[in-house]
């Protein structure tokens, strides 16, 4: 064999087979590609906040560490740490099954999502959302990984009673009596529960002002929408002579009370009087003098002019000494003029009252013409009368001090029934002047009263007074007792 072909043909062999290694190798070469660069996602901030009632939505952005190689997606989650409601809040694109996925294009170097309050609900709400799967050329940041967004509502408001007055004050009423009503308004906030309204002792309670008790039941969905109406009225029953303080309590589960003090005072409830003295100037038929028809009315001061007596009388409708006997006649003017006095038996402690039917025939600038005296002779409880713009206004004088006048109006010749009394307990004395029916209860606002100036220790007589100043009045049917009643005949 020839040795120089065989070795030819195996240098042709060689190359060949290197040929082929060297094709195969730069076919696999060809065949790997080249590694692609994966950037991270994440959120651009951790938190956020959406202002109350704001109508713009809130963009929250999700850079990308490099530019994505490839269309890519990312998925956010509604983290079960959020306290929002679904529908309190809106998200675009909007989710689905508490799940948003993003869709990303090739070249994108971030994405974003908005948020928007729908301003539904009250107080702070939180809306998580976290990153938790990515694809393509993404993959999940370790840091920002998590959004907190606070969303502001409405401030908070909690279930409440309100009512329309804190106070009801019903004032003097008379010993068994029921005042008149008084109404407040009631309504409700967010209520889930009736509201039960109680009144204590001695007020009562109701919707219509007819039909009365201490409990009522109020709608709670009723009061949530419109206030209700409640009339309120005091019942003077106890007996005593008291001031009557109180509570409307409105009540409903979960709610604070709502509270309405109240206070009625009743009066009236007196001790039985003693009558002490009565005088209806039953002195005969025939006018003359005080002085000279009787001697029950000494002189006790000055020397011309004495006290008339006239018939026939004054009458008051009512009254126990109308229309009896005769009456005497005071007449105010210059000089000397006499004054008399009646005694009684003598009062040191609770309360005397004096009654007697006046009528005014002049005045002036104000004078008094009838009062107490104590053992000294000095004047207690004055009945004045003063001229007020051709009326007579009449008042009362404790001493010697400032006058407490009436600011009622009243009128010459026309008669009247005047009470006066004095407390020595509290050393007021108070006066009133009636034209109408006779009360069986002591009227619980004097027309006047003062306590200004000194007090008698002792009450021994009543006198019938003429002074230098104009005025001239009719006196008659006289009571004094130790009680209203008493004094009045009733």
């Amino acid at each position: 064999m020839n040795h120089r072909i065989i070795r030819r043909s195996g240098i042709t062999m060689a190359i060949t087979a290197l040929i082929c290694t060297l094709l195969l190798l730069a076919c696999k070469k060809s065949a790997v590609k080249k590694p692609m660069n994966v950037g991270a996602v994440r959120f651009e901030s951790t938190s956020y906040t959406i202002e109350n009632n704001s109508p713009d939505s809130l963009t929250v952005v999700l850079p990308f560490s490099l530019p994505l190689e490839e269309d890519a997606s990312i998925t956010i989650t509604i983290d079960n740490s959020s306290t929002i409601n679904s529908d309190e809040y809106a998200i675009s694109p909007a989710p689905s099954s508490n799940k948003l996925v993003l869709q990303l294009a090739k070249g994108s170097m971030e994405t974003s999502l908005k948020v928007i309050s729908k301003n539904n609900f009250e107080g702070d709400k939180l809306l998580v959302l976290k990153i938790t799967e990515a694809t393509g050329g993404l993959s999940i940041s370790n840091a920002n990984n998590t959004a907190s967004i606070t969303i502001k509502g409405e401030p908070i408001v909690l279930p409440e009673i309100n009512v329309s007055l804190n106070t009801i004050s019903f004032g003097n009423v008379a010993a068994g009596s029921t005042s008149e009503p008084r109404t407040y308004d009631v309504w409700g906030v967010k209520l889930t529960q009736d509201v039960t309204v109680t009144a204590s002792s001695n007020f009562e309670i109701s919707l219509d002002g007819n039909d009365y008790s201490n409990t009522l039941t109020l709608s709670a969905s009723a009061l949530n929408i419109a206030p209700m109406t409640v009339y309120v009225r005091f019942i003077a029953n106890t007996g005593t002579n008291q001031s009557i303080d109180g509570f409307i309590t409105h009540s409903s589960a979960g709610v604070q009370d709502a509270m309405i003090s109240t206070n009625g005072i009743e009066y009236g409830n007196a001790l039985p009087g003693i009558l002490i003295h009565s005088d209806d100037f039953d002195y005969g038929p025939t006018a003359g003098l005080l002085k000279e028809v009787t001697d029950k009315w000494p002189v006790f001061s000055g020397t011309l002019n004495p006290i008339k007596y006239i018939v026939p009388g004054l009458s008051y409708p009512g009254y126990i000494g109308s229309g009896i006997g005769g009456a005497v006649v005071t007449e105010n003017g210059s000089g000397s003029r006499e004054d008399n006095s009646t005694a009684f038996t003598p009062q040191n402690s609770g309360t005397i009252y004096v009654a007697q039917m006046i009528n005014i025939a002049s005045a002036a600038s104000g004078d008094f013409f009838t009062s107490f005296r104590d053992p000294g002779g000095s004047y207690f409880n004055r009945i004045y009368v003063r001229d007020n713009g051709g009326k007579p206004q009449i008042g009362i004088g404790k001493s010697t001090a400032t006058v407490a006048y009436s600011s009622k109006s009243y009128e010459y010749g026309q008669t009247y029934l005047l009470v006066h009394k004095y407390d020595f307990t509290t050393g007021v004395s108070s006066m009133y002047v009636l034209s109408g029916e006779i009360p069986l209860i002591e009227p619980a606002t004097p027309d006047a009263v003062t306590s200004t100036g000194s007090g008698p220790t002792s009450l021994v007589n009543i006198c019938l007074r003429q002074n230098t100043t104009l005025l001239t009045a009719t006196f008659d049917g006289l009571r004094i007792a130790t009680g209203w009643r008493e004094a009045v005949g009733k």
